[in-house]
């Protein structure tokens, strides 16, 4: 029994063949040859993985480009700021009345009644410029480098350091510019070339017919308002129940043709508009009657009315 047992032993020993040596073993070779039948899987070598890293590439860039072209336009604001208008002032004078003023530059302005100047806090180089509607007489500090200008519907008038009138109400269709010193040149809207006036001269531009003249006068005559005077030097009644009306805001119509082109002849100082029509009606062959006021169409009462008749 013992005897078989060690024949069987024999055997399988016979069959296994001869010892294994570890010197006999060609480690790198065998390594070769277990990683040849391994394939490994790396992560980042995934599909999945791939689809999203070529996504984020395509939403990377532009997502770069915005965030560059917001940087360089904050950096383009804060190296060019957008200029701020400068803010104007506005002087209003009630009709009756006249104010005089001084400008940021040192000039001198006298608005008359139911007159409105704009005119910014400082003015900026290169032009001093003002929007006049109603009637004004400026006296311009001289400042060639920086000329003087006056804007108003139509036309606007330059001057360096002079002193003139402008009139241009708002519902008259003549504008007017009186020379009183210096010189000055007008620019009207349009093709006409720039008109240089001097003292003495009045230029009547009409908003119509965009026609102009240009007349020698008295000038003062008429910007003797700023004093406190109106002055009529042989105008027609026409004319002198304008300005008057005009001046105190009131309408006066003429009834009879006959008396329009009356010539009066007188200069008022501070009266009042009844005082005015007293001495008027005492000096012309005129008689006048006075109307309620009415309210219009929108609950405000329209002006005062006066009509004028031949005594």
């Amino acid at each position: 029994m013992q005897k078989n047992k060690q024949q069987q032993l024999q055997n399988i020993w016979d069959v296994a063949g001869a010892p294994l040596n570890p010197d006999h073993i060609d480690m790198e070779k065998a390594l070769k040859r277990v990683m040849h039948h391994v394939k490994p899987t790396i992560w980042y070598q995934t599909p999945f993985f791939v689809y999203w890293q070529r996504s984020a590439a395509i939403l990377l860039l532009p997502l770069l480009l915005g965030s560059l072209y917001l940087a360089l336009s904050a950096k383009r604001n804060q190296t060019a700021p957008q200029p701020t208008p400068p803010a104007l002032l506005e002087i209003s004078t009630p009709y009756g009345t006249h104010i005089k003023m001084h400008l940021p530059d040192g000039s001198s302005a006298w608005l008359n009644g139911g007159s409105h100047l704009k005119y910014p806090a400082t003015f900026a180089p290169g032009k001093r410029t003002v929007l006049l509607c109603g009637e004004a007489y400026f006296e311009v500090r001289s400042d060639p480098n920086n000329p003087f200008i006056v804007q108003t519907k139509g036309l606007e008038v330059e001057a360096t350091g002079t002193a003139f009138n402008v009139e241009a109400y708002r519902r008259d269709s003549l504008v007017t510019v009186t020379m009183a010193v210096g010189e000055i040149t007008v620019r009207i809207a349009g093709p006409t070339p720039p008109i240089a006036m001097k003292p003495g001269e009045r230029m009547a531009y009409n908003l119509e017919n965009k026609r102009y003249n240009i007349q020698s006068t008295d000038a003062y005559k008429w910007y003797a308002w700023k004093d406190g005077l109106i002055v009529f030097r042989d105008d027609p009644l026409e004319y002198v129940f304008k300005k008057i009306g005009q001046t105190f805001n009131i309408e006066i119509e003429v009834k009879d043709s006959s008396i329009s082109q009356h010539l009066y002849r007188a200069t008022f100082e501070d009266e009042s508009m009844d005082e005015i029509l007293r001495l008027l009606a005492m000096s012309a062959p005129i008689r006048y009657k006075y109307f309620d006021r009415k309210k219009g169409e929108d609950g405000h009462y329209l002006k005062q009315r006066i009509e004028v008749y031949r005594d």
